[in-house]
């Protein structure tokens, strides 16, 4: 008896075991594509989950042409995401924040809208259309 409430201890603090809670689904992948008004594209991937109560979470790293992360936020009601989210760019030493809307398709698979950035790495802010598009399984 001692045996199997030390394993199942530790198994509880490795995260492997959480008794009868089922694992955590994944959160969906998408290939992203941002543009700005200058017409410079950006690109990467993300993961973007919403869950029962509409709230986002995910995580953006754009590696093209430069890497650009984020921490995604935001809600969504009705299909729409609405989001003001900070984003960085480790190379040049500067961060900001995102704010914006996106469509989401019925079926999941696209997400398309317009953004604003701004922060310390840009002088003025910046317009932004994206797509995201999720991957296949």
């Amino acid at each position: 008896m001692l045996r199997s409430l030390v394993l199942a201890a530790v198994l509880a603090g490795s995260g492997v075991w959480q008794g009868t809670t089922p694992p955590p689904t994944p959160e969906p992948t998408y290939d992203a594509k941002y543009t700005d008004a200058d017409g410079q594209v950006y690109t990467g991937t993300l993961t973007f989950a919403v869950d029962a109560k509409g709230v986002v979470t995910g995580r953006m790293k754009l590696t093209d042409p430069l890497e650009i992360v984020a921490t995604l936020g935001g809600t969504v009601k009705d299909g729409k995401w609405t989001f003001d989210y900070p984003y960085e760019i480790p190379a040049q030493g500067c961060s900001g924040t995102v704010k914006g809307t996106g469509d989401i398709s019925p079926d999941s698979k696209t997400v398309q809208g317009s953004a604003t950035s701004g922060g310390t790495c840009s002088e003025q802010p910046t317009q932004l259309t994206f797509t995201l598009t999720r991957q296949a399984k």
